[in-house]
């Protein structure tokens, strides 16, 4: 039976909770308290491999598995928000693994639009209970190009998108197309590179995964609030 490892990064007392699964990139579970998310991690895992099965890229997504947890960190600098740096982190990632992972971040986009394409302005700007507006989300992703080094363009389009000059799931294409010409330049020296960013630590590898996550979480709150 398949076992996936969980890497938990938690706030004080264990509060506000992210599950990062990097065996499967992209993939996260998250809950206000340790022990609820543990409990949402094997729906996030089946939700995310059916996710990869309907763009062909995993079979049995229902099969039965284990989750183990191979880490919890409490005390990263922004704990609990899925910003930490993950011991899987420091491997590096190849050309092609890289390919791999940034073809699965256009399926979050191209899914992204698919839910939101129909949707009027007044149902993109309308202001939920809890939360942001739909169109808010949309330009938050557009900051994706921040993960990877030296994208250029990234934050032009980012500020296009956020001041709405740009429709914001225009952007993301643009934003993979920049991003995916950027790894292919990546020496192997880059991509296999650990470098101190701030509180934490960077690599491609990190970056690639957090840009998954990033869209996935979003994707996910965005499928949910429309009921998709």
């Amino acid at each position: 039976m398949k076992t996936y490892d969980l890497y938990l990064d938690s706030g004080p007392m264990k509060k506000s909770t992210y599950i990062h699964v990097p065996s499967i990139a992209g993939c996260i579970a998250r809950g206000p308290r340790t022990d609820e998310a543990l409990v949402n991690a094997p729906a996030a895992i089946r939700g995310y491999l059916r996710f990869l099965a309907l763009h062909g890229k995993a079979t049995g997504p229902d099969a039965a598995f284990r989750t183990r947890v191979a880490a919890h960190a409490t005390d990263g600098g922004w704990p609990g928000n899925g910003a930490g740096f993950l011991a899987t982190d420091t491997a590096s990632l190849s050309k092609q693994q890289g390919d791999v992972l940034l073809e699965r971040l256009g399926w979050i986009h191209d899914d992204l639009r698919k839910i939101t394409v129909g949707l009027s302005p007044k149902q993109l700007d309308a202001k939920p209970a809890v939360g942001r507006p739909l169109r808010k989300i949309l330009q938050h992703l557009c900051g994706e190009g921040g993960y990877l080094r030296g994208v250029s363009g990234a934050s032009r389009i980012q500020r296009e998108a956020e001041e709405g000059r740009i429709d914001a799931r225009d952007a993301l294409d643009r934003l993979l197309e920049l991003e995916t010409a950027r790894l292919h330049a990546m020496t192997k020296e880059e991509r296999s590179a650990v470098i101190p960013r701030g509180q934490s630590l960077w690599s491609v590898r990190a970056a690639v995964r957090r840009m998954l996550e990033h869209a996935w979480e979003h994707y996910s709150e965005i499928a949910v609030r429309l009921r998709v």
